[in-house]
């Protein structure tokens, strides 16, 4: 028996995206948790944008508290739709804990990092 079977499907504007003056693709997080819940409408959202883009990109964390191993999966799934000359995705403002749960998760080295300051 699934728990969340009876909510329903969250489909809140989970990033925000714009392109910079050096052709930079900056995707913006909007959402403080990136869960099991959230990790789908995040990839569905991201994919579109993604296969737009034509240079590098950047996936601003800054309001991100939480992430699980469905959105390290999210993440990782963003990386492998760009072609390998424009990875890795580049992740800035992230923060100490999702940080630390990437480094256990042995996937770090997968991404450019900026850490929150």
């Amino acid at each position: 028996e699934n728990p969340d079977f009876d909510r329903p499907p969250i489909r809140n504007i989970m990033i925000q995206s714009r392109t910079e003056a050096d052709g930079t693709v900056v995707m913006t997080v909007m959402v403080d948790t990136l869960d099991r819940l959230t990790a789908a409408d995040f990839r569905e959202q991201a994919s579109p944008i993604l296969a737009a883009s034509r240079g590098p990109v950047e996936v601003d964390c800054t309001m991100l508290e939480f992430i699980d191993s469905s959105g390290v999966g999210a993440f990782l799934h963003a990386n492998k739709l760009l072609p390998a000359e424009r990875r890795p995705v580049r992740l800035t403002g992230v923060g100490a804990k999702i940080l630390t749960l990437l480094e256990l998760m042995h996937v770090h080295r997968s991404f450019d990092l900026e850490a929150r300051v």
